[in-house]
């Protein structure tokens, strides 16, 4: 058993079995006369024995009822000051009242409940020694013909010890293996409470009434009301009534109408618990389509891929021949502008097709602690080799984790859209701003140019989506994807001042907020 006794009515009713033993031993005391069960050989000594172990008796249920917590063995010295008692009193008091031995039954066995193993065989050394102690000293008062001698009465001791531990063991085992069940199950539903309340996908239990059982952080913050004990809204409710009658789930989206007077377009789905409960699965709308959207692009990528990799090496012949063509001295004006087309169009399907490849066969990201200061000081460098065009800076010493090559692709692509849409030259440079938000570090690209339209927002980081001519409609898309795959965010603000500000947040545990020492 464990260190502190769990079973504390057992130890009180210890103390009140030997209280009541002291009451019953001055009973026979005062009605001696009659019943003659005593039979003292010194009756003056008899009273105050008695009277000692009232006391001792009266001491042990205030020290069980003072105490909440009694340790093990704590009660041992009132176990042996029982058997003591009762071996003073066979061997002096009343050697010839061998029913003294029947009592020591009951305290031998009380006592391996409430002790541990060694002491609890110790009380049946006692008592054993007590009772053949008594034999030994006045063997005229033993019946050796009746089944409680002595002997038979010590090894009764003896037994009663060892079944008595035995089931003890035996309990205490089951009890552990319980409480470790136990734990094990509590473990499993604290984890499985937290994944729920941590799922973007809303969860709700509802009975047959419509009222909320149990919802976890994600229907709180999509529905009204979202408290448990009340109900949910009645378009849902209806939805649930249809599916309980004909167990068909139904993909349409539901707008519910909030107390705040807005509206929020969700998507539903019922599984039943039993008879009386239903799960709910509530989702919104625009993360599904989301999904399915990026299902669609991915899918899109790869078939296009394919496709990319098929008429490259054809269109490859065809700018060939083109360039060619230009070539030949007799060629007139009017068939030169027609090779310039084709070279033209051949090198924008080329990078189409090079930019499709890129995102279909994108290499896994290899994030890096990157001092941003000095990694895009050589950024600028290679960038100016390449293209007329100059950068504003202002930049704080910061650390960033994210793939250096990708991060690269980056800003050379936002850097490229500032020359191609703001007007970004020598005369105006791109603006390079370092942030430290809190936990957060966020680098801004601007330009002085006449930044995005309102109606061209809704459409910015969509693949294919350009306003130019010349444009692929990738670029933007590849950068989103980029800084998603390192946990980073890109926005768009335009500036009061005019012209583009894309901004890209890293992720609060992907960046320091630490100088550079």
């Amino acid at each position: 058993m464990n260190s502190i006794i769990e079973n504390q009515p057992l130890s009180r009713l210890y103390s009140f079995f030997s209280f009541g033993v002291a009451l019953l031993f001055l009973g026979f005391y005062f009605y001696e006369d009659q019943l003659q069960w005593w039979q003292p050989t010194v009756p003056k000594l008899l009273p105050i024995a008695l009277s000692g172990y009232l006391t001792l008796t009266i001491s042990t249920i205030v020290a069980t009822r003072k105490q909440r917590n009694i340790h093990t063995d704590q009660l041992l010295p009132y176990f042996m000051s029982d058997i003591l008692f009762y071996g003073l009193l066979l061997l002096y008091l009343a050697p010839q009242q061998t029913d003294i031995t029947a009592i020591m039954f009951i305290t031998v066995g009380l006592g391996n409940f409430l002790v541990s193993k060694q002491y609890g065989f110790l009380l049946a050394a006692m008592a054993t020694l007590m009772v053949l102690s008594n034999g030994f000293v006045y063997p005229e008062h033993q019946i050796t013909d009746q089944v409680l001698s002595s002997s038979f009465i010590s090894i009764g001791y003896f037994i009663e010890a060892a079944i008595i531990q035995s089931l003890k063991a035996r309990i205490s085992e089951a009890r552990s293996s319980a409480e470790k069940s136990e734990s094990q199950l509590l473990t499993a539903s604290k984890i499985n409470s937290i994944i729920i309340d941590r799922m973007q996908t809303g969860v709700c239990v509802v009975n047959n009434s419509g009222q909320i059982l149990s919802l976890n952080r994600s229907v709180e913050e999509r529905i009204a009301p979202s408290q448990a004990g009340e109900n949910i809204p009645a378009e849902m409710f209806e939805r649930m009534k249809v599916w309980q009658e004909h167990k068909l789930q139904n993909d349409d989206a539901i707008d519910l109408n909030l107390n705040n007077g807005n509206s929020y377009s969700v998507m539903i789905s019922f599984a039943e618990i039993n008879d009386v409960t239903t799960l709910i699965f509530i989702e919104d709308k625009d993360t599904v389509a989301r999904r399915a959207n990026q299902f669609k692009l991915e899918s899109l990528a790869r078939m296009a891929a394919s496709i990319a990799h098929e008429i490259r090496n054809p269109l490859n012949a065809v700018c060939h021949a083109a360039q060619l063509i230009q070539d030949n001295p007799k060629l007139d004006e009017d068939d030169k502008r027609l090779c310039d087309i084709i070279v033209n169009q051949s090198t924008r399907m080329d990078a189409i097709i090079q930019n499709v490849l890129q995102i279909s066969k994108r290499k896994t990201t290899e994030p890096k602690w990157l001092n941003l200061e000095q990694w895009i000081e050589s950024f600028f460098h290679e960038f100016k080799q390449q293209n007329h065009v100059t950068f504003e800076t202002s930049l704080t010493p910061m650390k960033i984790r994210f793939d250096p090559s990708q991060l690269y692709q980056v800003l050379w692509n936002l850097s490229s859209n500032a020359m191609r849409y703001g007007q970004a030259s020598k005369d105006s440079p791109i603006i390079i701003e370092f942030k430290q938000l809190p936990k957060r570090a966020s680098v801004l690209i601007m330009d002085n140019g006449p930044g995005i339209s309102e109606h061209e927002l809704s459409y910015l980081f969509e693949p294919f989506h350009t306003t130019s001519a010349k444009g692929t409609g990738l670029g933007l898309y590849l950068v989103k994807e980029l800084c998603e795959a390192n946990h980073a965010e890109i926005r768009y603000h335009n500036r009061l001042s005019g012209g583009a500000c894309f901004e890209i947040l890293f992720a609060p545990d992907f960046s320091h907020n630490k100088g550079i020492k």
